[in-house]
């Protein structure tokens, strides 16, 4: 179901990069998109659904990453994040986040 470990990524899932990839590309599959599936798939919708490659699913994508993008929207909308509000790791995943969103919006797929 939805994201899955690449060979050798272990159980930690896809990472972050990725999960902010599938997010900023508009893969997330939504409710509309899950009615449309059970729609043409019938009987074999929950299989459709488990082996999907074109979308993926929300809980696919983990807590913390959701958290981070919620903490990016956040500052997007102008919350008066000060330097201590989050931790040194937390402002470098932020950039991360930030890079990794703005970037694929604007069509950039490489490093800055």
């Amino acid at each position: 179901m939805g994201l899955r470990p690449a060979p050798g990524e272990g159980s930690q899932g896809w990472g972050l990069d990725r999960e902010l990839q599938v997010l900023a590309s508009g893969r997330l599959c939504g409710p509309e998109e899950r009615r449309r599936c059970r729609t043409e798939s019938g009987a074999f919708a929950d299989w459709a659904c488990g082996a999907c490659a074109e979308r993926v699913r929300p809980e696919a994508i983990s807590p913390w990453t959701w958290h981070l993008v919620f903490l990016y929207q956040l500052s997007r909308a102008g919350y008066p994040f000060r330097a201590n509000d989050l931790s040194l790791e937390t402002w470098l995943l932020m950039g991360t986040v930030r890079r990794v969103l703005e970037g694929t919006q604007r069509g950039q797929h490489g490093h800055d």
